[in-house]
This record gives C-alpha cells, structure tokens and sequence, in this order.
C-alpha cells in the first residue's frame, strides 16, 4: 500500500468515497419522491376530502402543499445545529426514521388536518437529512471533484422525482382512484428504510473529528477512504477552531456569505417548488386525462436532465459562480419572454410546458445544484451543517411561499401573473449571487 501525507481533500475518487455518496444522495432522492407526491395525489385527494366545492379551495391546496416545508424548517436548521455538536454519523443513521412513520402515517390520513400534521412530521425527519448528507458529502469529497459529487447529490431529487411519476402511471391506472394517492405514500416508505440500514457502517467524519480533536479517530477515518484507492495517509484535516452555535453564521466574518446563500435558496426554491408542485394541476387545466399529464409532466425532465449535465460538465471548470448567474439570468429572460407572448398567445398545454422548460434547463445549469452546494463549501466544518441547516430552512420559507402563492395566483388571475411572480424571485437571486457569492472552486474545505 502506498503512503501519502495528502489530505483527504486530495485523495482520488475511492470506491469507499461512491458508496458515501450513494447514500448520501438516496436521502435527497427520497426528498425529491415524497416531494412530487403531493404534486400528483392532490389531483384525488382534493376530492377525497371534499375540498373541491370549497370557496377556500386554493387555500386548502395551498396549506397542505406547504405542510412538508413547514416540518422541513424546524427539522434542518435544528438537527443540521445538532449534527455541528454531536457529529454527523449520530444523527445520520436515525434522522430518516421520524419520515418512515409520518410517511405511512401520512397515506393513512382520514382529514385534512391529519394530513397536514403527518407531513409536518415527514419534513421534519426530511429536513434534517439536507446539512448532514450535503455535509458528510463535502467532507469525504477531493476538492477537485467536490462540485461534481455535490451537483449529482441534489440531482438525485430529480431522479426521485422522475421515480415517483413513474409509478404513479400504474397505480392510476390500476388502483381505485380513492387509494391511489395512498399508496403513492406508503410507496416511499420503502425509500428510507433501506438508507437507514444502509448507512450504519459509514466512519464518521474525519473534519467532524479533527474539529473535536479526536485525532485518532479523524486518522482512521481518513484512512478507511484511503484504502480503498490503494493509499495509506497519515494526516488529518486542519479545520478552523471555535464554537457552532447559530450566531456565528451573523458575525463580521460570515455575515455577507449567510446573506448570500439564504437568499439565492429561497429565490430559487419559491420559483422552483411553486412550479413542481403545481406543475400537473397547470397541465390539468388543458386536459382533463391524467396520464396525460403525468407524461406531459415526465417529459419536464428533459431539459432538467440537460441543465444537470452542463453543470456537471461546467462546475469544476467554470466554477459555481458563473453558473449560477448564468441559471437566474436565464431563467429571467426566458420567464419575461413567455410574460409578453401571453398578450398574445392562448394559454395552452404546450405553452405551458415550454414556459417551464426553459426555465428547469436555466435553474438546473446553476441554482437547482448549487444553491446546494455552495452553503457546505464556503462555511468552515465547526459551523457547515449549522450553516446548511439554517439555509435549507430560509429556503423552505420560500418553498412555502411559492406552494402558497402559486396556486392562488394559478386559480383567480392570468397566467402572465403567474410568470411575473416568478420573474420577481429569478431577479433577486440574480442580484444576489452576482453582489456576494465568492468561488469555492478548487478550495480546501477548513
């Protein structure tokens, strides 16, 4: 076995190192699973609970969609404080459980509030895996390949997704329109159960440990990466010293970069989510067929999948900054483009899936991935997952704005007020990024 005295930050990929992010990125792609759920169980649980006839039927929607981000907030910014204290493996080998029982407990609802409550719970145990598995990523990642693993682990949302329309096609078609939507939650059980096996036997981090001066265990965790490339290293990470309690991320030193990575979330996530959840209810004011939709809403993918490869490709070259203006700026100019042409153009099924195509091609070249990526990298190991957390839940802020006001703009006004709504958010995350995002690419992490 050779020896090296590199970081673990300079280490080649290591087959150790594709089975961390494998299951770290089955935590996000069960996120992206649960997540477009509601997107096509809303579609029968609307009639279910007899909400259709209601004057405050937008509302209902809007309530419940935004439930899972509510639990999402509390869960991530908690737990992701938590994981800085008491080390990451603690808390990611259990934090899935809560999201198994409220899942089922959640395809088991009789009313509303039942499910309302059950999806808080649900996000809870969701939100709580985005600081630890995007921190225990980074952590394991060589810096010259930590934006590409990054941007695959988000991408595994879509992946999940993409998963979950897929098996709604035969449940539709095959399950009694009153349990359908059940079963597409008792379906993502499965998800979790298998990750929290799984995940049992991963070292703990080695930056967690060095941060604790647990030297011995930081070398061995160290080295258990190492061996698998065939190498023997025999130095652990140097971190910065200091406490991880939430206030750090406003000191002088952080203050510009806590602004940044928030605000570019929550821009993001109240364009994106307000769309993907509400994207076949769009599609259902044009065609009244459901699988239609699903397809029509799986064909959305497309250029999802196209933006994640520019990315990929981009990311360790380019580097985060400049495709991240590029995904806003995009996105901007695509949506204002699309706000013009409704003056002259019928509001269609295929003129609103271009309108959103475009802007999932934009949003996935840049902020869909690195809005996820930049808190881990630009935040020091004593405050990353405090730093995580406190983002993932400002952006859940967002998330439950766009899930609240999209339906209600979608339901009472035009589409060109839907398409300004969203131009709004692109702008300020545009603006952001440009004034205060710093580059990451190539760094250590400390």
């Amino acid at each position: 076995m050779l020896t090296s005295n590199r970081k673990i930050d300079d280490l080649p990929v290591t087959p150790y190192l594709l089975k961390i992010t494998m299951l770290s990125s089955m935590g996000i792609f069960m996120d992206g699973y649960v997540l477009t759920i509601y997107s096509i169980a809303i579609l029968y649980m609307k009639q279910y609970f007899g909400i259709i006839t209601s004057p405050y039927y937008a509302y209902y929607i809007a309530i419940m969609g935004s439930s899972l981000f509510i639990g999402m907030f509390f869960g991530s910014i908690v737990l992701g404080n938590l994981s800085d204290r008491f080390g990451r493996k603690k808390l990611y080998e259990y934090d899935l459980v809560i999201t198994v029982i409220f899942l089922l407990l959640s395809g088991l609802s009789t009313n509303i509030i039942e499910f309302i409550i059950f999806q808080i719970f649900t996000g809870i145990g969701i939100g709580a895996d985005y600081p630890i598995s995007s921190s225990i990523q980074a952590e394991f990642s060589p810096k010259n390949k930590r934006g590409e693993l990054l941007v695959f682990n988000i991408f595994s949302w879509t992946l999940g997704g993409v998963a979950l329309l897929l098996v709604s096609i035969p449940v539709i078609l095959y399950t009694p329109s009153m349990l359908n939507w059940r079963l597409l939650y008792i379906t993502a059980t499965v998800i979790p159960v298998i990750v929290i096996f799984s995940r049992r036997n991963l070292p703990e981090s080695p930056f967690w440990l060095s941060k604790n001066g647990n030297k011995t265990e930081a070398l061995k965790s160290s080295k258990a990466v190492a061996s698998s490339a065939g190498l023997d290293i025999d130095s652990i990470p140097d971190v910065e010293r200091g406490d991880s309690k939430i206030r750090n991320l406003f000191s002088k030193k952080y203050l510009a970069s806590t602004v940044f990575v928030s605000i570019a979330w929550f821009s993001y996530d109240v364009s994106s989510y307000g769309v993907w959840e509400y994207t076949p209810s769009a599609f259902a004011y044009s065609s009244s067929n459901i699988v239609l939709v699903v397809l029509a809403t799986l064909l959305e993918e497309l250029p999802v999948f196209i933006g994640f490869l520019i990315c990929m490709y981009l990311v360790e070259k380019t580097g985060r900054k400049s495709l991240e203006i590029l995904g806003f700026g995009g996105a901007a100019i695509s949506l204002i483009v699309f706000a013009i042409l409704t003056n002259y153009i019928a509001f269609t099924l295929i003129f609103t899936f271009m309108a959103f195509a475009i802007m999932h091609l934009f949003h996935n070249i840049g902020p869909t991935n690195l809005t996820y990526d930049y808190p881990v990298e630009i935040f020091p190991t004593r405050i990353r997952g405090t730093a995580m957390g406190f983002a993932t839940s400002v952006s859940r802020i967002g998330a439950i704005l766009g899930t609240i006001a999209f339906p209600i703009i979608l339901f009472s006004l035009p589409f060109k007020y839907v398409l300004i709504f969203l131009i709004i958010f692109e702008i300020t995350g545009f603006t952001v990024t440009y004034l205060l995002a710093p580059e990451p690419k190539g760094k250590h992490l400390t």
